[in-house]
């Protein structure tokens, strides 16, 4: 009775393992199976795209409120713990203001200090802290803070 048994599971994961070969084998690979491809791989680079974005908005925000905001103001708006500073700092929340900066003065002013684009030498130069990709993560929440 035993001998049946064995012999009746034998044959069917055998069964079972000829069906899922012949089902594998049977697939095209053509045109269709290409476009298919194609579009997991687009809908998997777009989902990374997406995920990476907050990333680097939130570590830019976590790296602005330790090093930036003591003087910059959590908000942006140039009033800090450091109140009473003069120049006053740079006021991020002011969209008129902020149209004139591209995003590659922010970055110099961050990397080299603020002196480097012609304003107070009162923000030291980031560059030997942060690696360039803090820097532009910095930049992109900054632009956050006017709404662009």
């Amino acid at each position: 009775m035993q001998t049946t048994l064995k012999f009746r599971k034998i044959a069917l994961l055998s069964a079972l393992s000829v069906l899922v070969i012949a089902a594998g084998c049977g697939k095209q690979h053509g045109k269709s199976g290409a476009k298919k491809v194609s579009s997991v791989t687009a809908a998997a680079d777009s989902a990374a795209a997406a995920t990476k974005v907050p990333f680097a908005l939130k570590e830019g925000k976590r790296l602005y409120s330790q090093y930036c905001g003591v003087c910059h103001g959590e908000t942006g708006d140039g009033s800090g713990q450091y109140y009473g500073l003069t120049p006053t700092p740079a006021n991020f929340t002011d969209k008129a203001f902020m149209k004139t900066l591209p995003d590659e003065v922010i970055f110099k002013a961050i990397n080299e200090g603020s002196a480097s684009v012609g304003k107070s030498n009162m923000c030291p130069p980031w560059g030997k802290s942060f690696h360039s990709e803090e820097i532009e993560f910095i930049v992109a929440y900054i632009r956050t803070l006017a709404g662009s």
